[in-house]
């Protein structure tokens, strides 16, 4: 049986599954708000209704085709995962950084702006450096080595499914390039799309390793999408999952 694997780390409460999965009466209710903060408050991004309304048709093309779907999500904070229902949706929910390193360890998650629930926690001293926020306010996590995650997750997935594709989503704080290589190794040509954001690289890491991770991406052809929470994106992210289904499917 064909199937998408949509492979989501860094979840934060799943806000980019929600905005093509998700209820759709938070999608109005978020729409209304952006629409009257554009175009009446003079707030914001843009956000139209010819973009309502596209992404309504996306949504609406996303619930025909979600059984062919499998969610997996990659959360380092377990507060996260304890706070919000989406996580049951998820086939498959690991609660644990990805990491560089060699071996699993017990890691720290250092907690953006001392709220446990906040966007933007990481397991690298140097983006809170950057921040200027407090190293002392962390949490401790299982930190797993990307190579060891996906090589695990790929067999796990080939015990029921022999034709598939990848999306990757991405926004783990620092830990992108080595999510990204060690995706691609193990599943190769099947990572058909990424999606989610990379700057924190240049940021924990260096312009160096940012520059390398880039030129990976087009060394490989691996398309790559900005997607997150903001509406302004929505549209080409979407487009972007419902036509690697539509590849994979040929219809």
């Amino acid at each position: 049986m064909s199937k998408v694997i949509y492979i989501d780390v860094g979840t934060h409460f799943g806000q980019e599954y929600k905005s093509l999965f998700g209820s759709d009466y938070n999608f109005i209710l978020r729409s209304i708000k952006r629409l009257i903060g554009y175009h009446i408050l003079k707030k914001g991004n843009k956000f139209t209704f010819k973009d309502f309304q596209s992404i309504k048709l996306l949504r609406k093309k996303a619930k025909e085709i979600r059984k062919d779907f499998l969610f997996y999500f990659v959360e380092a904070n377990s507060k996260i995962i304890n706070h919000d229902k989406v996580y049951n949706s998820a086939h498959g929910v690991f609660n644990c950084a990805l990491t560089n390193k060699s071996l699993v360890d017990i890691t720290k998650l250092y907690i953006a702006r001392k709220n446990p629930l906040s966007l933007g926690s990481s397991i690298f001293e140097t983006k809170f450096k950057f921040r200027g926020w407090d190293l002392n306010d962390f949490v401790k996590t299982v930190g797993i080595p990307a190579n060891v995650f996906f090589q695990a997750l790929k067999q796990s997935i080939e015990s029921l499914n022999e034709d598939y594709v990848v999306i990757l989503r991405i926004n783990c704080e620092g830990v992108e390039d080595d999510v990204i290589y060690a995706a691609h190794s193990y599943f190769k040509d099947k990572l058909v799309l990424i999606l989610g954001s990379l700057k924190d690289v240049k940021i924990c890491k260096s312009e160096e390793a940012y520059n390398k991770m880039m030129n990976y991406l087009n060394f490989n052809k691996l398309p790559f999408e900005y997607f997150s929470p903001s509406t302004k994106n929505w549209v080409n992210a979407h487009t972007s999952i419902i036509k690697a289904h539509k590849n994979l499917f040929n219809d």
